[in-house]
């Protein structure tokens, strides 16, 4: 369980701009549980990400915005997004890395997580969507197929 004061904030400052008051009904609105919803609001605890990305896509916002990791709003999104496992597979042959064992080697992340995501169609916590985004040189987003825009937060 990860905790972020900045991404409490953030989330705060996001979800109190909302003409809804009750936050079990904002929570709803956005798409999220009311459980994710309270521990992000009150104690600043990163949900999962399946829950970052409802929460982005309802603000238009990157999820490297969201979790703080850049105070840049600007966020295209793809029309046409790429499945996560599609993008680190295009991402792990342009880099020349041609087995998951190997990309465990080189991130640190054991190759059953690599291949759960690949054949689970899962997708990785934050932590280490953040290791492989650093390892590529891509943002989050682009890697979870949210936008065509490699570049890495800034």
């Amino acid at each position: 369980m990860a905790l972020s004061k900045d991404f409490q904030n953030r989330f705060i400052e996001l979800t109190d701009d909302l003409a809804e008051k009750s936050k079990s009904k904002r929570a709803k609105i956005i798409g999220i549980s009311n459980t994710t919803y309270s521990n992000a609001y009150n104690y600043g605890i990163i949900p999962k990400t399946s829950s970052l990305i409802r929460i982005a896509d309802y603000f238009n916002i990157s999820v490297e915005y969201l979790i703080a990791n850049t105070d840049d709003e600007h966020f295209e999104k793809s029309p046409h997004p790429t499945p996560f496992k599609e993008r680190l597979s295009e991402l792990r042959m342009a880099k020349g890395v041609s087995t998951v064992y190997e990309l465990s080697q080189l991130i640190h992340i054991h190759r059953n997580n690599i291949a759960q995501w690949n054949n689970l169609d899962c997708i990785p916590l934050i932590d280490d969507l953040s290791i492989i985004a650093d390892f590529f040189s891509v943002s989050i987003d682009y890697l979870l197929g949210r936008t065509d825009d490699p570049t890495p937060c800034k």
